[in-house]
């Protein structure tokens, strides 16, 4: 890996940092669709390297959301054992998804996550909407099986599926959600990047060796920078209003999505023709 290689991902490394800090959603938002742009590694070293990342961001965030005294486990601890075993569905079903379609799945994603936050700020609900409510067993078994899942399969935190789920099925103010998320990613995401490594140290790269060494090489570009920017990200958090911080989510998320997907939906429209 030259230097500018390692100065990029250290820098996307700061970005996704502080947007997973900020929004409790891992980093890999930030992460993945500018290393793919920019540098375009191979998909699974991309994966499991964010993956790593996102346990940096995610125990960084926690840490200090609770030097603030905002945890609560209250329903992370519902939504973890679910979380768990879908991760590990998600890293083998990852391992038969192509570049391409990774790349159209996880913009297709985060587009549909940015409509409905642009949909419920276009209704000028206050941070809190209705009150609070327990979730049935049912739907905490989704949120965390859908977290889990798809941490797995994108290399993602989980807590951009995690945080619209709990917010319209718990009804809970933003940053409430935001503190359940990155309680819940946590373990998700230590658990996600292990199984990944396994995978990838069973993998050989084209010119031999095991393909976990390129993604550690990654991984330690990344995550010094990303557990900057998540304890900014978390620190921000703490100062900003709920509706400030779903605007942040919902601006970044088309960007991102058009970054992940163009490319290769134009090169698709170009050999139809």
């Amino acid at each position: 890996m030259d230097a500018s290689s390692v100065a990029a991902y250290a820098a996307f490394g700061l970005f996704g940092g502080a947007i997973g800090g900020l929004l409790g959603v891992g980093g890999s938002i930030g992460f993945i669709p500018l290393a793919t742009i920019v540098l375009a590694p191979d998909k699974q070293q991309l994966q499991g390297a964010a993956m790593i990342a996102n346990f940096a961001v995610a125990l960084t965030a926690f840490r200090r959301y609770r030097q603030a005294g905002t945890v609560d486990w209250t329903l992370a601890r519902r939504l973890v054992p679910a979380a768990l075993v879908a991760v590990l569905v998600g890293v083998a079903a990852s391992v038969f998804m192509g570049a391409e379609w990774f790349r159209v799945a996880f913009g297709a994603f985060l587009l549909a996550v940015a409509v409905r936050e642009f949909r419920l700020l276009a209704r000028r609900s206050p941070d809190g909407g209705p009150a609070e409510r327990d979730l049935p067993r049912h739907q905490a078994l989704t949120i965390g099986s859908a977290m889990g899942f798809l941490s797995g399969l994108l290399g993602i935190g989980g807590g951009v599926v995690g945080l619209p789920l709990m917010r319209t099925w718990a009804h809970l103010e933003m940053k409430r959600a935001i503190v359940s998320s990155v309680c819940t990613m946590v373990p998700l995401t230590a658990v996600g990047a292990t199984t990944k490594a396994v995978t990838l140290w069973r993998s050989e790269v084209p010119s031999g060796g095991s393909a976990l060494v390129p993604t550690l090489a990654i991984a330690a570009c990344l995550v010094p920078t990303a557990i900057m920017g998540s304890w900014l990200g978390a620190s921000l958090n703490l100062r900003v209003t709920g509706r400030a911080v779903r605007w942040v989510l919902a601006s970044y998320l088309p960007i991102a999505a058009a970054w992940m997907a163009w490319p290769v939906i134009a090169s698709w429209l170009e050999a139809a023709k």
